[in-house]
């Protein structure tokens, strides 16, 4: 047991439906996967995929990902957002992953997109209250910024969430977060519970283009100081291994895909195990702000 639940994204194995994921998986002792909605979409629907889940006795870690909000009609997107959130309760997944869409070249003003993202997200807090799906907001890379989403700092996401109230969460990610040297103090002061699930991978030092992670171990981030800062705070959620990988992982076989990523990610997080003896106890950011 590593005291952290365990899943795999299945963008890891993107060549896999979600029922030969799950099996995969779960053959090689990891029992969760992070869904994507064109995956459960064509692998029969929703009811059929948690089916093979509870089956298989493998859990959902998270739904990915939003309808971009910057483009096109707003209310538009905030109606395929339901529907996505309906599928994440449909599959039993606790939180939708918020991709919001980056800055539009219309506004060539990126905090009018960002304003306009937080109106949409505030339309969707009580339709994500009434299925019990958090909205999760995660912060991407500033290379991001133009082109996937405009939520691109932990800190602003944080302070994003604290405005829009409980019906949202934070999913930080190891490849968007490594860089910012505000992320680990920022994360030391976050109240656990409102992270849904954290992203791992690696940043590879010769990042190639927008599809090149590396696995855990492969790069520089600083992994283990995450762990141990996420182990202080006393967070006890779910962990997913994300990689997006067009010139090297994706190429692999998704066997020794996964096989590898239980030989590395397992025993890491066993390393790293939350134990009430190392919490920390100084206040959070929310608790601050009260």
């Amino acid at each position: 047991m590593t005291g952290w639940r365990f899943a795999i994204n299945q963008i890891t194995t993107p060549s896999l439906a979600c029922g030969p994921a799950i099996d995969l998986y779960a053959r090689n002792g990891i029992h969760g996967i992070a869904y994507w909605v064109d995956h459960a979409r064509e692998s029969g629907g929703t009811a059929t995929v948690a089916k093979h889940a509870a089956d298989a006795g493998s859990f959902a870690a998270s739904l990915c990902t939003s309808s971009w909000m910057t483009e096109g009609n707003l209310e538009q997107a905030i109606e395929e957002n339901k529907l996505r959130l309906d599928m994440a309760a449909e599959l039993g997944a606790p939180v939708l992953v918020m991709v919001v869409g980056g800055a539009t070249k219309a506004n060539s003003n990126i905090a009018l997109d960002r304003n306009r993202v937080s109106d949409g997200l505030a339309a969707l807090c009580d339709h994500g209250k009434n299925v019990g799906v958090s909205i999760g907001l995660e912060p991407l890379h500033p290379m991001y910024a133009a082109s996937r989403s405009c939520l691109n700092t932990y800190a602003q996401c944080h302070e994003l969430m604290l405005q829009l109230g409980p019906a949202t969460s934070l999913v930080p990610d190891i490849y968007h977060c490594w860089w910012d040297p505000g992320f680990l103090s920022h994360l030391s002061s976050t109240n656990p519970d409102r992270i849904s699930t954290f992203h791992l991978c690696d940043w590879l030092s010769d990042t190639r283009n927008f599809r090149d992670r590396g696995m855990v171990g492969d790069g520089i981030a600083d992994i283990a100081g995450t762990l141990n800062t996420l182990a202080q705070i006393g967070y006890q959620g779910d962990f997913e291994l994300e990689i997006f990988s067009k010139l090297d992982w994706w190429k692999r076989d998704p066997e020794d895909v996964v096989r590898i990523a239980a030989e590395r990610c397992l025993p890491l997080l066993a390393a790293h195990k939350p134990s009430e003896l190392n919490q920390n106890t100084k206040p959070r950011v929310e608790e601050l702000k009260c």
